[in-house]
């Protein structure tokens, strides 16, 4: 199973190679960036700066899909519990989501021709 880490684009690199630079993880002692291609998502070069200051889901050198922030910190949080990070999770959000997810999967039975 691949796992897609949240990061934030701080910077373009190359707006011809749609090369950008990300924030340097937190547990990241060096404070060093990496880099990632941001051509899955961009439609223009133009397109690239405005991608500045996004939250992207990255997976092998790619951005793969923009992300809200509360929702990268949400699954930063989670990934540090894996770690062992033992900071107490606020899981409501995701209650909430997975609440709604649930009740909209639910069949109507009025829809289904019950009584």
């Amino acid at each position: 199973m691949c796992i897609a880490l949240p990061r934030k684009i701080v910077e373009v690199l190359d707006r011809e190679r749609a090369m950008v630079a990300l924030a340097p993880e937190s547990n990241d002692q060096t404070g060093t960036a990496d880099a990632v291609s941001v051509a899955l998502l961009a439609e223009s070069r133009e397109a690239i700066e405005a991608m500045v200051g996004q939250w992207v889901l990255v997976h092998a050198g790619f951005a793969l899909s923009i992300v809200d922030e509360e929702d990268a910190r949400s699954r930063l949080q989670m990934f540090a519990a894996m770690r062992g990070d033992t900071t107490p999770l606020d899981l409501r959000e995701l209650h909430d989501v997975l609440h709604d997810a649930l009740h909209d999967a639910r069949p109507d039975p009025r829809r289904d021709g019950a009584p």
